[in-house]
């Protein structure tokens, strides 16, 4: 783990307009910003997941950009409690990504950052998409990276075709027997990884659902909403097709992206994984350069 030095760490809470209590960690420079990365984990992680986290909030301080690692309620996988919005990767309803990333905005602006980057890694990538099509505060994003762009329809139905079936109708039976918050009976009918209950199931995978139509990179081509970002777009992924979830090719899908937007620049970094584990210093001059040349120039 890189070694954040003398940054200014906080923990930081937020509340969505739904109620859901949201944490987060806050890293800041020694000199006032006007820019903030705030970052947006994938499907079950947190604010503390993943080991690029250090490093790209080092790289952001040392740059003079404050850094916000947050959780949202995709955090955990099924978090059920009396009294408390249920949440988890099992539970949530992609729409509600809205909720989440407003709660965060809202807090970045209540600290006086006018210059926000919103960076998504794997489904959150999808999530970062989506907001800037549909979020409240879209127009203050200044740009956005994603890290592991995924596609979370393609990656089920590949995963649904290798085992021959679908969930729709146990779904459909469970939910019409008001019971959409317990799980599916296969343990990993997330994708082949994770457990999912009934209501996120078909919010996630009916027909023209907002997640299906969020980042389609298993059509190859329209990506309309993708098409819509009007700011500065990095895209930064690995090399391994049977460890990503981009379901085309990656070489595919950076060329995808590439020219889908005019606005975009993608790169695939060599021998790496989802998680860009052993890559981060890699990552981090990347993501390094495009601050730079994006986002510094505007002060």
């Amino acid at each position: 783990m890189a070694d954040i030095g003398q940054t200014n760490v906080t923990l930081v809470q937020t509340e969505t307009a739904d109620k859901l209590v949201l944490n987060g960690i806050l890293s800041i420079p020694n000199k006032n910003s006007k820019n903030i990365v705030l970052h947006i984990h994938g499907t079950s992680g947190s604010f503390y997941w993943n080991s690029f986290y250090s490093y790209l909030s080092k790289m952001s301080v040392d740059l003079g950009l404050t850094f916000l690692a947050t959780n949202n309620r995709g955090s955990g996988v099924y978090e059920v409690e009396k009294g408390t919005v249920y949440h988890g990767a099992s539970l949530e309803k992609f729409e509600d990504c809205l909720l989440d990333i407003d709660a965060w905005i809202e807090f970045c602006l209540s600290k006086g950052y006018t210059n926000i980057i919103l960076e998504g890694h794997s489904f959150g990538t999808e999530k970062s998409v989506y907001y800037l099509v549909k979020g409240k505060y879209k127009d203050k994003i200044k740009a956005v990276i994603l890290l592991g762009f995924s596609d979370t329809v393609g990656t089920q139905r590949s995963y649904e075709k290798k085992i021959g079936k679908n969930y729709f109708e146990e779904a459909n039976k469970l939910v019409g027997e008001n019971r959409g918050e317990y799980l599916l009976a296969d343990l990993g009918a997330l994708c082949g990884e994770l457990p999912i209950s009934a209501q996120t199931y078909l919010n996630y995978f009916s027909e023209n659902s907002a997640c299906s139509m969020a980042l389609p990179l298993r059509n190859g081509r329209d990506l309309k909403y993708f098409q819509k970002i009007t700011v500065p777009i990095l895209g930064v992924i690995g090399d391994k097709d049977d460890g990503e979830y981009t379901i085309i090719p990656i070489n595919d899908a950076i060329k995808l992206l590439n020219s889908e937007n005019i606005h975009a620049e993608a790169y695939k970094i060599k021998d790496c994984n989802h998680g860009f584990d052993g890559k981060e210093v890699e990552l981090a001059k990347i993501v390094e350069t495009f601050l730079t040349q994006k986002i510094l120039t505007l002060e």
